[in-house]
């Protein structure tokens, strides 16, 4: 039964990768002749994204808006049939084997996703968000119910949209999985290229070095439940190798210039980053600005650099405008929980309790056990950096790629009578060292900055195993192969590695939300809410449910509770939870 399952689930993914080609198809073929079934996927991901915002700020998720999607796919491969088939039959002639191997890591994937719901935060919002945008539209003040409810992330309605029919109120089983079966048909045929000895590219070897995280994440990391940092984070690395390979190319006047289409789709999906993860914002948007000054530098004519930088506008705005409006409505803060450009609206968040909020996020990366009094000031840094040193794939093996390639080239640079090789993608270390400072300075827990550590891993590996290469004539691919698979198996050996496996045991299917034993209580308004029994997690509650249970709560509208909450303070209550 398990085995039928993952192949369910395999299938599944089929047909999602399937529709979504379809829709971007349609968006692409009226302004490229040449792309890719990859980029046609993710270009539909971000449309369908930017639909759901909108779709949910006046409808719940429910069976309609998925068939209404599906629909639209089958629409898009039935115009462009003839065209994907041939880049379907073209990519299958060229790398056979590589759909072989795609598909083993999709069906472990598929297989893992079977398991059982191990993910803390979706017992504590996660699954309660969802069914809130399964039930409902977007609710004012949701946030004052659970303020946790008003961390907005597209990932929840990604999740909602794909938990319906037969796999109703079981999404968290095939999101994650599926981004990353998409990451690795990005990274194989870079891999590839380099195990035959072909002309690797620099952005071949960056790929190359995000095999290590992409490995660690299908194999060790958990993919079922409501996640928002792996999207995000394989979101963002997708855009950053884009950018990237695009840094790579030395246009020359007397060549054909290209369409930097792909451009428009790195600045879509670092906006589609952002709207998975409001962590990702500061380096989403360092690494969107370069996106624009590369398009206003190629050499196409003015009249298509402006139609791209356009386009570019406008992906970008139909994803991040529904969602800052999302935010608006469950909290009264675009970017809640910061209190910054707050709306004066009756269903906002008290000031303190949005405060409090943000004070837990910090304190929880500074040291996920402390209470918040020992986060203050410096006196955190040295148990931080005692744990941070011990996160083998988030920390050690990328620091260890980033510092061994800057000391390569600096060394070569300063030894070598060569002229150095130019590396324009060097200009990606500034959006990911503006990112790794933010995120130093906000939350340093190292899974929320993933993309940015791995960024600057990638781009500085790249740097020197380029500058080897350049200074001896020869190529060191072998090696450099090795230390990846190295670093690979050092990252999968460390303890508790067959936990990932064991939750597999008597699994037949994937298991359904836990439930949670609930006490009903009423606040003065007579409002009644279900409050779990013991701990904070309500998994598979009925609505409304919060683990910190606020007395001066009220309906905005009594006769319904699609109209929201409002409440009249939540600090007090709030620090008893501690």
């Amino acid at each position: 039964m398990l085995l039928i399952s993952a192949v369910e689930i395999f299938l599944i993914w089929a047909v999602i990768a399937f529709a979504l080609i379809g829709i971007g198809s349609v968006v692409l073929a009226p302004f490229a002749k040449e792309f890719s079934l990859l980029d046609a996927l993710w270009v539909g991901l971000t449309v369908s994204v930017a639909v759901l915002e909108i779709w949910n700020l006046v409808l719940p998720v429910t069976a309609s808006f998925t068939l209404f999607l599906f629909s639209l796919g089958i629409l898009g491969l039935a115009l462009n049939r003839a065209s994907l088939w041939t880049r379907f039959i073209a990519a299958w002639q060229n790398s056979g084997s590589l759909f072989l191997l795609g598909a083993a890591l999709a069906f472990l994937l598929a297989l893992r996703s079977c398991g059982p719901c191990e993910y803390y935060d979706t017992g504590l919002y996660g699954a309660p968000a969802v069914r809130w945008i399964q039930s409902f539209p977007a609710v004012p003040g949701l946030a004052n119910l659970h303020g946790r409810l008003g961390y907005n992330s597209s990932v929840f309605l990604c999740i909602a949209a794909l938990g319906q029919g037969p796999w109703k109120d079981s999404g968290l089983h095939l999101f994650t999985g599926f981004l990353l079966s998409t990451l690795w048909a990005t990274l194989l045929p870079a891999c590839a290229r380099i195990v035959r000895g072909a002309a690797a590219s620099p952005a071949d070897w960056f790929h190359s070095i995000l095999v290590v995280p992409a490995l660690f994440w299908t194999t060790r990391s958990r993919i079922v439940g409501t996640l928002t940092d792996e999207p995000a984070a394989i979101v963002a690395l997708i855009a950053a190798g884009i950018l990237f390979a695009d840094l790579c190319q030395a246009h020359r006047q007397d060549e054909q210039t290209q369409q930097p289409t792909r451009l428009v789709l790195a600045a879509a999906l670092f906006t589609l980053a952002v709207a998975f993860k409001e962590s990702t914002a500061v380096f989403a948007f360092v690494a969107w600005c370069l996106v624009v000054r590369r398009i206003w530098q190629t050499t196409v004519p003015p009249q298509g650099r402006r139609l791209h930088l356009a386009a570019t506008l406008l992906f970008s705005s139909l994803l991040l405008l529904p969602w800052l409006a999302r935010s608006i409505i469950l909290s009264g803060y675009p970017l809640f929980p910061a209190t910054i450009f707050a709306f004066p609206v009756s269903w906002k968040a008290p000031l303190s309790a949005a405060r409090w909020y943000a004070l837990s996020v910090q304190s929880w990366g500074r040291g996920t056990d402390a209470h918040y009094v020992d986060t203050r000031g410096l006196v955190w840094i040295g148990d931080w950096l005692n744990h941070a040193l011990r996160n083998r794939p988030a920390f050690q093996v990328p620091l260890a790629f980033g510092l061994a390639g800057l000391a390569i080239a600096l060394t070569l640079r300063l030894r070598g009578r060569k002229p150095r090789p130019a590396c324009p993608w060097l200009s990606l270390l500034f959006p990911s060292l503006t990112g790794i400072l933010f995120w130093f300075v906000a939350s340093p827990d190292p899974r929320f900055a993933q993309f940015a550590i791995w960024t600057a891993a990638g781009a500085l590996g790249a740097w020197g195993i380029v500058s080897l290469d350049f200074q001896s004539q020869r190529s060191h691919s072998r090696r450099v192969l090795t230390v990846l698979l190295l670093s690979s198996i050092w990252c999968l050996i460390s303890l508790g590695w067959k936990e990932t496996f064991q939750t597999l045991r008597g699994v037949q299917q994937p298991p359904p939300l836990p439930k949670s034993a609930l006490v009903l209580k009423h606040t003065v308004s007579g409002l009644a809410v279900y409050v779990p029994a013991q701990g904070n997690q309500c998994w598979d509650a009925p609505l409304p449910c919060t683990p910190y249970f606020d007395e001066s709560l009220r309906l905005r509208n009594s006769s319904s509770l699609r109209w929201g909450f409002i409440s009249e303070g939540r600090a007090a209550e709030l620090q008893t939870y501690w």
